[in-house]
């Protein structure tokens, strides 16, 4: 019987072995660490935003470190990983890898990247809405964006993303007591059409700017990956990961907000 159980053991071993080998052939496929680099410098970006807009410049130098410390990329990465062990079957594992080591997969998550980067250029952000809001509704690509955009039920995943992301940054605040989470809660939905077009703008002008390069017959195949079950469930996937992220860093944030403040009424 102990030699029964040490096979088993042994078998269930490396099963997760091998499951976390797929997962970690999977994250290096969807160039992760090169993400969390662009989540990084994002970071920066919102550092300086949270300085001007909460404190009033106070934070200075020692906040800007500590928010740079917040975006943990060890941490960021091992949240990706974890979501993806736990959710995605050996099967679906197989059938994202096989997608995204493509020529195709590693040209889509590389125009990805591109585009994410280029938006950080303020100007670049404009010329991008701009043409956005002037884009011919009638051309293909902007129709399989359309389409790419609802299959993956990207606007409303992004704005309960970004609602849960404020909620956890005023919990990380805790200034004042006499709102309750329910309240707060209440205040940020009363933001969520503007929230909702905000983003709709943004993920438009992303991916149009983004997929360009792409032929219909690609921006088609990667429409219909993303219709499976595998493309669902690594959409999936990706999502409770990325909210997951983002709570724990809007929190954190929101609690450095807080000690500055505090440390400037002492």
């Amino acid at each position: 019987m102990r030699l029964i159980w040490a096979s088993a053991a042994l078998f269930l071993w490396t099963v997760q072995v091998q499951a976390e080998e797929k997962v970690e052939r999977l994250l290096q496929a969807l160039q992760l660490d090169e993400f969390i680099e662009i989540l990084q410098d994002e970071g920066g970006t919102m550092g300086q935003t949270l300085q001007e807009s909460f404190l009033d410049n106070m934070g200075g130098p020692v906040f800007q470190e500590q928010v740079a410390r917040i975006y943990d990329a060890d941490r960021m990465r091992n949240q990706v990983a974890e979501v993806f062990d736990q959710t995605l079957s050996e099967t679906d594992l197989d059938r994202a890898i096989l997608f995204f080591e493509s020529d195709l997969g590693q040209t889509i998550v590389s125009l990805e990247l591109t585009a994410r980067i280029a938006l950080a250029d303020e100007t670049i952000e404009d010329m991008a809405e701009e043409a956005y809001l002037n884009s011919d509704r009638d051309s293909e690509l902007y129709r399989l964006v359309e389409e790419y955009i609802e299959v993956n039920n990207l606007i409303d995943e992004n704005v309960q993303n970004t609602i849960s992301a404020d909620y956890n940054f005023f919990r990380g605040m805790n200034l004042d007591a006499s709102v309750d989470d329910t309240e707060l809660l209440a205040q940020l939905l009363t933001q969520k059409d503007s929230m909702t077009e905000e983003t709709r703008t943004w993920l438009y002008s992303f991916f149009l700017l983004a997929y360009q390069p792409l032929t219909d017959a690609q921006m088609r195949e990667n429409i219909a990956f993303s219709r499976t079950t595998t493309g669902r469930a690594v959409n999936d996937a990706l999502f409770e990961s990325f909210d997951w992220m983002f709570d724990t860093i809007y929190f954190q944030l929101g609690e450095a907000v807080a000690q500055v403040l505090k440390g400037s009424d002492l």
